[in-house]
């Protein structure tokens, strides 16, 4: 008997799914999420989590350098599907359905595992000539200039993923941002200038700067970005966030390939399924994934036309929870932006429309404004605010959606 075919064939019946989506291309990353949930494939939490990365539309060029270090990262063996963003349902069906068998051949496995091995030795290759460029002759000022963080392209983007952090887990983000290292010295006088200049943490982490915080105390400034790829994140969003202790002292958001062109969405999502996907994103990263799922279920019957007839009781479920409003209390940002609020607010549209009243959809913060509804917030609560605020991403992408060289405008 092969081992190695059993536990293969073992292992891909229940895969992990690393869905990344794409702004701009809602449908297809709602089709893909409802279509991993009914054949009860856990969603990963990153790349060292997944077996299978999906690319629920067409990603532009800062989205593909992303999506390559990530796929860099995931452990053979592994599978990668890359949708079309005109992708129907039962394309996805077909498509999805190969991926166990994929999965468990074991000549695929092993010319996967070699790939990853061969990544790995140019990554490792790759970080040595960088290391030995940077200290050669001790050039302190030529190291300077290339930062800490020109390492390689993959050490830059294989961590977008960060980790979760919900209001009881802080997680930590991505790779933080080199540029203010020049200035680190400013309260360590000459004599010291060059102990943070150009000296990497490990893991490529760069040391902090120190700066006054609201209280006038001197803490560590640390400049980190937040995103693309995260579970419960919107498609394509990056909040470049920076940090006194644990609150976030300033942030600017963008979406990436904003203004690259390319058609336009075949369809927008309604606010009723937007509603209820927010509310299962809040109560997912909250951690009661029972509500969370039932949210998600409603809202693939409203977007198929189908008959919704539990939203109230669902409404009603979440707000009897005493365990949910003491996780959510005091959960704000230093602009007021309260989590509960926010949560209140959605529950009430959501029971309107299950009662036939007729609701004003809600005015969504694009990424320019939300920086500033996140700023004093502790970094803990960030993701639990972005999915509160469900910043519209899709519309700076349909903003300048043009049809691509060679396409119509359909």
């Amino acid at each position: 008997m092969d081992l190695t075919a059993a536990l293969l064939r073992f292992t891909a019946r229940v895969p992990h799914v690393l869905i990344v989506g794409v702004a701009g291309y809602p449908q297809v990353h709602l089709d893909v999420d409802e279509a991993v949930r009914l054949r009860g494939w856990p969603e990963a939490t990153g790349p060292a989590d997944a077996d299978v990365l999906v690319v629920a539309g067409r990603a532009g060029p800062e989205l593909r350098e992303v999506v390559e270090g990530l796929w860099r990262q995931i452990p053979a063996p592994r599978v990668r599907v890359e949708l079309a963003d005109d992708a129907t349902p039962a394309e996805l069906e077909d498509t999805l359905a190969t991926i166990p068998v994929r999965l468990a051949d074991a000549r695929h496995a092993r010319r996967e595992a070699a790939a990853a091995a061969a990544d790995l030795a140019d990554d490792r290759g790759a970080d040595d000539a960088a290391h030995g460029h940077e200290h050669s002759g001790h050039d302190y000022g030529e190291a300077a200039a290339g930062g800490p963080g020109e390492h390689t392209d993959h050490d830059h983007h294989g961590d977008h993923t960060g980790q979760q952090h919900t209001p009881d887990d802080s997680g930590v983000a991505d790779e933080p941002d080199h540029g203010a290292h020049g200035e680190h010295n400013g309260g360590h006088g000459g004599g010291h200038d060059h102990h943070h200049m150009d000296m990497p943490l490990p893991g490529g982490l760069g040391m902090a700067d120190v700066a006054d915080d609201r209280d006038g105390l001197a803490l560590d400034v640390l400049h980190l970005p937040l995103g693309p790829v995260l579970p419960e994140w919107p498609a394509g969003l990056v909040v470049d966030v920076e940090l006194q202790g644990d609150v976030i002292a300033s942030a600017t958001a963008r979406v990436l390939d904003a203004v690259q062109p390319r058609p336009p969405a075949p369809a927008p999502v309604s606010a009723a399924v937007r509603d209820l996907d927010a509310l299962a994103r809040i109560l997912a990263i909250a951690g009661w994934h029972g509500p969370a799922t039932r949210a998600r279920v409603l809202r693939d019957r409203l977007r198929r036309g189908e008959p919704v007839a539990d939203l109230a009781r669902l409404v009603r479920t979440v707000r009897r929870s005493r365990v949910l409003r003491l996780m959510l209390r005091g959960t704000a940002s230093g602009a007021g932006i309260d989590v509960a609020d926010l949560l209140e607010q959605r529950l009430v549209r959501i029971e309107a429309r299950a009662a036939g009243t007729p609701v004003d959809d809600p005015v969504r913060p694009g990424p320019a404004a939300l920086g500033a509804r996140l700023a004093g917030a502790e970094f803990a609560a960030a993701r639990l605010l972005i999915a509160a605020l469900d910043p519209d991403v899709d519309g700076v992408v349909a903003a300048t959606a043009v049809p691509g060289p060679g396409e119509e405008q359909r």
